[in-house]
């Protein structure tokens, strides 16, 4: 399952975009908004894969380019930095700076072309995940450096300011006043999911979402993690996507 943010102020166009992005595969899920705020608040919750940008968001504004301000927000965060953007613009000399300094994938043009649009989303969301590739965490504890693996960690519970880091090895990292929202950017990997207001898991060691029950089964021998109301559809939207 791929996340498609798409950013667009006219909603035929912005319903033409998520029409074409389904269609290139029923599973891709896409967050589709006309303002900018709801825009930043999908993107620090979820984990995009893809953006899709109108570079003139108020056409009313005389030099709007609000969607490239957007971007250069976006790009600020870890887990944002090399994640596929394709801007949807009339204007010719936005290109080079957008290139240069915003890495952004490609250029639709309006009157979009219903074709290219298709094959550059198929050609996004084709990329590897580059974001979770190895990579080694260091802790400092009682004046002692802790390393650990990303990929070991199987997940991490903030009780009374304290993070409990778990990994595969079955050892417990207690790592004093680090914030879930911390680690969660250290991390900077989508494998990882918040699955309530103190914890987060890492998706690959996950055997059963037992949904109902508010309830994550973890492989082996693992344990059991407990789903927070509030982050419910996240896991729902996970589980739905592995059928």
């Amino acid at each position: 399952m791929k996340k498609i943010l798409i950013l667009e102020d006219n909603p035929t166009t912005l319903k033409n975009f998520t029409l074409i992005v389904q269609n290139n595969d029923v599973k891709n899920v896409v967050y589709a908004f006309q303002d900018l705020k709801g825009a930043y608040q999908c993107a620090m919750e979820k984990v995009i894969d893809l953006f899709i940008v109108d570079i003139i968001l108020d056409k009313n504004t005389p030099g709007d380019a609000s969607g490239l301000k957007f971007v250069e927000n976006i790009r600020k965060i870890n887990r944002y930095a090399f994640v596929p953007i394709i801007f949807v613009t009339s204007l010719e000399d936005t290109k080079l700076y957008t290139y240069e300094n915003l890495h952004c994938y490609s250029f639709i043009e309006k009157p979009f072309d219903v074709e290219r649009l298709r094959q550059l989303v198929k050609q996004c969301l084709c990329f590897g995940d580059s974001r979770c590739t190895s990579k080694t965490l260091y802790f400092r504890k009682d004046g002692i450096i802790l390393a650990v693996e990303r990929e070991d960690i199987v997940y991490a519970e903030s009780i009374n300011h304290i993070m409990h880091i778990h990994t595969k090895q079955g050892d417990e990292l207690e790592i004093p006043y680090i914030t879930l929202k911390k680690l969660l950017n250290d991390l900077d990997c989508a494998d990882f999911i918040q699955c309530s207001r103190s914890a987060i898991i890492n998706q690959k060691y996950i055997d059963n979402l037992d949904i109902p029950n508010q309830v994550v089964q973890l492989k082996k021998d693992y344990g059991r993690v407990r789903i927070g109301i509030r982050f419910k559809k996240n896991l729902k939207e996970l589980e739905d996507s592995d059928k």
